[in-house]
């Protein structure tokens, strides 16, 4: 939509005769420089176009905070409640959507997008309840197709999520069944799951208290299997199950479109790796890399942990050298399961026969059953340096509660210091769901030993086997293996892909995470609000938003999880979709005065 696009140099066709075309013949760069055959994933099916139009949308991440994102951008009578506003309404039914519109929504979803993103009749408008306001109109589905870009590593819609939930064969969910992506009402899934014959599916909690004045329900959690399967019925209805490319965004550049315009609108460089990344490392991987240019981006990318060094760690890496062979069977959390995905591809599974997995959390604990209950794994003792702490959700149960609203707007009266303190109060430690607290003592044996409030004292490698000490004095047989999925710090430095657009766009940072504007979009630094910015870049702060946990002192303790999701969604969107029809208005606005003075008369 805008006069001119910046200029870059376009790689010629192979024959040397024209520039790149859309043919097989023609090359792109790749990571190393060279120069390779074009082997972007087939789903992107306007990649070629992106290579001379400028984009209107570029979504980094395609877990639940871009697909929340995605669908709510397009839905014509999208819920746009706040998180207090839903509560409210939950405590008077009278004041929600009508359960015959879930219903005829849930129904619709099988029609496809003709069905689900009609424009809702004026007299369905009209009986709209005076406490829902109304959003900015919807993006169609053919702007999407045409100037929406969605990328991640994975390459399809919450793959990555799915995988690890395969791997780790987690049958239910540590959510609830009203969270979800749908942005049409939070109790869909409910529907989709009771009109599917599927209801046993939405798993009651037994031990969680139907009395706690803090926490009214629902009590279910979904099983995977429905959550994933709603989930690939709602992609298919909106039309967007092929919108994600697989790749990688190296960096994000953002520039003044046209230096000689007075308009001063901003354009985002997004250097994007496109094609999948081996997690090992192969030197054969062949990844083109283009730079897509994007009036807006929204980075819904999950969190970067960096795992924290234990003393022991350090010690015997000291001891053995940084290069010796036996460090590479001391995994961290991120390393585990492609490790033994891998393993067991290529039947090296004898590396995995005894295992000690440390951590007080929920991965601790998943991992250590998917050892127990695997045919590789001979024993596996997993050791925590607390006693096991049960809860339901990795946050307090009051802050999934009617209180919520109430939690939220303290939440915001503070400053960013205490909300970060406020932050890590409500997340705490790691905790485990009683049903796999459950679980775990109910396999106890020997082949899985549970040790509580111990730590390690001391490792030391012999015979090819680890050999630890623990503080309380116990001795444990020689490992194979240690599996660390202790302690870990997100923080927006180990986010390369915002390296660049840091040093350009500055943002201040509080405990490792950004802090943004209310709409979560790039607030310029805490106290130079005011300084002289060029105008560009204050726009461009406009549109660039984050989801997810880099969304925290922003969104609050669950912005990681898919209540953050959903929220972060109905933030984010709402502000793409108001900036998105005030452009339009500006393009019908300048279309009319050329009629006006064409001079043609």
């Amino acid at each position: 939509m805008g006069k001119q696009r910046p200029s870059f140099d376009r790689p010629e066709c192979s024959d040397n005769s024209a520039p790149i075309c859309g043919s097989d013949c023609c090359i792109t760069e790749t990571l190393d420089g060279k120069r390779a055959k074009d082997d972007v994933d087939p789903s992107s099916r306007h990649l070629r176009e992106q290579q001379t139009d400028i984009q209107e949308l570029v979504v980094i991440g395609a877990g639940p905070h871009g697909h929340a994102l995605l669908l709510r951008l397009l839905e014509p009578d999208a819920d746009f409640l706040s998180d207090k506003e839903r509560h409210i309404q939950a405590e008077y039914t009278d004041r929600m959507r009508p359960l015959k519109e879930v219903v005829q929504h849930v129904r619709k979803l099988s029609r496809g997008p003709r069905a689900i993103l009609r424009t809702p009749s004026k007299k369905s408008q009209r009986g709209k309840k005076k406490c829902e306001k109304s959003a900015p109109p919807p993006l169609t589905l053919e702007e999407v197709q045409k100037s929406v870009l969605v990328v991640d590593a994975h390459g399809g819609w919450m793959r990555g999520w799915k995988e690890n939930f395969k791997s780790l064969r987690i049958e239910t969910l540590r959510s609830l069944m009203n969270a979800h992506t749908d942005p049409f009402d939070h109790r869909s899934l409910e529907f989709f799951a009771e009109a599917k014959g599927r209801g046993e599916e939405l798993v009651t909690l037994p031990s969680l208290s139907q009395r706690d004045k803090l926490f009214k329900g629902p009590y279910q959690v979904p099983s995977t299997a429905i959550f994933n399967r709603f989930h690939e019925v709602l992609s298919r209805a909106y039309g967007i199950e092929d919108a994600v490319c697989t790749g990688t965004v190296q960096s994000i550049n953002p520039i003044q479109e046209d230096e000689e315009s007075v308009t001063d609108e901003p354009i985002f460089e997004v250097k994007i790796a496109f094609g999948k990344n081996s997690p090992h490392g192969s030197p054969t991987d062949v990844r083109t890399v283009r730079t897509i240019y994007s009036r807006r981006v929204v980075f819904a990318m999950g969190p970067m942990f960096r795992p924290l060094e234990a003393p022991w760690e350090a010690s015997l890496r000291q001891e053995l050298g940084a290069d010796h062979s036996a460090l590479r069977r001391i995994l961290h959390a991120h390393q585990i399961l492609p490790f033994v995905n891998k393993a067991l591809e290529v039947n090296t599974n004898d590396l995995m026969k005894r295992v000690l997995v440390v951590g007080g959390g929920i991965t601790s604990a998943q991992l250590a059953l998917l050892a127990k209950k695997s045919s590789w794994c001979k024993e596996v003792t997993l050791i925590q340096r607390s006693k096991m702490v049960p809860r339901h959700f990795d946050i307090d149960n009051m802050w999934m509660g009617p209180k919520r609203g109430k939690l939220q707007e303290d939440f915001w009266s503070l400053d960013m210091q205490e909300r970060a303190q406020r932050l890590k109060e409500a997340r705490g430690g790691g905790t485990i769901p009683p049903e796999t607290i459950q679980e775990l003592l109910r396999c106890r044996s020997t082949q899985l030993q549970v040790k509580e409030e111990v730590e390690i004292l001391e490792v030391h490698w012999t015979d090819g086997r680890f050999h630890i000490s623990l503080d309380d004095g116990s001795e444990c047989e020689p490992y194979d293996m240690i599996w660390l999925a202790t302690g870990a710090q997100n923080h927006i430095d180990h986010y390369s892909a915002l390296s660049h657009l840091r040093r350009i766009l500055p943002v201040s940072v509080t405990n490792g995470l950004p802090v943004l504007n209310t709409d979560l979009s790039w607030r310029a630094p805490v106290g130079e609000e005011t300084t002289d910015e060029p105008i560009w870049k204050q726009v461009a702060r406009e549109r660039i938003w984050c989801m997810g946990a880099l969304a925290a002192l922003e969104l609050g303790p669950d912005a990681l999880n898919l209540i953050g999701a959903r929220h972060g969604s109905v933030r984010v969107a709402e502000a793409i979709r108001r900036d998105c029809d005030n452009q339009r208005d500006k393009i019908d606005s300048l279309d009319v005065g050329e009629d006006e003075d064409c001079g043609c008369c």
